[in-house]
């Protein structure tokens, strides 16, 4: 998930749970005679709602759709917050007499860190697969100090790191994402 959807999803997730808890605590507010013991004993729905639902044979099974429609979005909405892009492991080789050859993930993904974290002036390095096990996409946090050469670092990040993991990975590309990140003090600056 992106920054942009990520940031959508926890407004949109902080609106509904404000919203709902503003209704429960209304609705306990008024069971607990909060707005006066006349109003607590008073029936949900209105007279004229009543009426009108017992007019309109359509109304309750509508207001069940609706209430169905609701709890499978609901349910599907928090199944994707499970959702990961994030893939199980890499296939190296791929036969059908031989078989495939996968390597974990976290293998592949500690092996390209641990190269970055060798260029002088990095402090520390995120390494995060993602997309296909059969072609792979790389986001890279990359945390540096005011030692590091920029040019130097996007260099032996660009022709070292990654072209061992291309080399390894038998892949002419593989998509990468990489942030830089200077730690030192209180000044921080972000390259993409």
């Amino acid at each position: 998930m992106d920054r942009h959807a990520a940031r959508l999803n926890r407004v949109l997730l902080v609106l509904t749970g404000l919203l709902l808890a503003a209704a429960g605590g209304a609705g306990l507010a008024l069971g607990l005679r909060a707005f006066g013991s006349a109003r607590a004993h008073q029936p949900v729905l209105s007279g004229q709602t009543r009426h009108f639902a017992t007019a309109h044979g359509w109304y309750w099974p509508v207001v069940a759709a609706l209430a169905v429609l609701l709890a499978i979005i609901g349910i599907a909405w928090l199944l994707a917050q499970g959702r990961s892009d994030r893939i199980g492991g890499v296939v190296l080789d791929e036969d059908e007499h031989t078989g495939r050859t996968i390597v974990p993930a976290g293998t592949v993904a500690t092996a390209l860190q641990d190269d970055i974290e060798r260029v002088p002036g990095v402090h520390a390095a995120r390494v995060r697969l993602s997309g296909k096990p059969s072609a792979p996409a790389v986001r890279v946090n990359v945390a540096y100090d005011r030692r590091a050469d920029l040019l130097e670092l996007r260099d032996r990040i660009r022709d070292s790191a990654f072209a061992r993991l291309r080399h390894t990975l038998e892949l002419e590309r593989v998509p990468a994402v990489v942030r830089l990140r200077l730690v030192t003090g209180d000044e921080r600056r972000t390259v993409e």
